[in-house]
């Protein structure tokens, strides 16, 4: 065998003997909604008004004229949105297969496990459900909006303060009376406005110097509201190989821990017989 083979057996070797091992335990399947589902679906709803603020905060400096940077920057602003949203749910999906596997042992030894606690125990889709009771309330806000929304034009400003000298010039006054006319605030407006700040990102994206693409946000809102959300159902399917990760790590230690004590036993055996030799 040539040595090229044997240094690329060794990094083979290196690199399998430096994954961490899976050991999966058997958890009991909890219960798709419940009591603690909900509300963990409105704790999530509170992680998106927090991102709403850090939009309003942080989006108006995020406004480049340069398109690439543009994107980037606020689609860089979503993802981090839904990496904090996908760390609570793997934490969530964890703790809940470790509780699972208690409700398992306790099913085993003939225990009765109550309801309450298979709503604490991992189920596969519980985490995509708690995202939908997150989005409910949003879809509420935005599909008004989506729905009503319509292609931005310039509007009427206010008049030049010079203007006003031809007051007394019936011809001259009396058209530009149509700039003095005021939309009065609809309940539909204030749904344009709240959309708009849940979607900000995306609406910096667009700029209103594309009408056409605003629009598309527009009409797009109801599901762009979703996707920081989908880091939560995300990390949430990664509770049972965090839990075998964990189990593998403790499983690693104890072989680690008697292979010392068998060396330390052994040692102790090659011992003795020097000091027998030497009586």
């Amino acid at each position: 065998m040539c040595p090229q083979e044997i240094s690329m057996q060794d990094k083979t070797t290196k690199k399998t003997s430096n994954k961490r091992p899976l050991v999966y335990k058997p958890y009991l399947k909890g219960t798709l909604g419940g009591a603690s589902a909900v509300k963990r679906g409105l704790k999530l709803l509170a992680y998106y008004a927090m991102f709403a603020f850090l939009y309003v905060l942080v989006g108006s400096a995020l406004q480049f004229g340069n398109t690439a940077l543009r994107v980037i920057m606020n689609l860089l602003m979503v993802a981090v949105c839904a990496a904090i949203v996908y760390m609570d749910g793997a934490r969530l999906g964890e703790a809940e297969v470790a509780f699972g596997e208690i409700a398992y042992a306790r099913k085993e030894s003939g225990k009765t496990v109550e309801k309450k606690d298979l709503e604490r125990c991992y189920h596969p889709l519980k985490g995509l459900f708690i995202a939908l009771i997150a989005a409910i309330p949003l879809w509420i806000l935005t599909v008004p909006h989506a729905v009503t929304a319509v292609r931005q034009v310039y509007s009427l400003q206010s008049l030049p303060k010079w203007v006003a000298g031809y007051s007394n010039q019936a011809e001259i006054w009396g058209p530009l009376q149509y700039y003095q006319q005021s939309a009065p605030l609809r309940v539909i407006d204030i749904f344009h406005v709240i959309a708009r700040v849940l979607i900000f990102p995306f609406a910096n994206i667009a700029t209103t110097d594309n009408p056409g693409l605003m629009l598309v946000m527009d009409r797009l809102s109801p599901l762009l509201v979703c996707l920081p959300l989908l880091g939560f159902p995300a990390g949430y399917l990664t509770g049972p190989r965090s839990r075998a990760m964990v189990h593998g790590d403790i499983s690693s230690s104890n072989k680690r821990a008697q292979r010392r004590k068998k060396k330390a036993i052994k040692a102790r055996q090659a011992r003795t017989p020097k000091k027998n030799e030497l009586i």
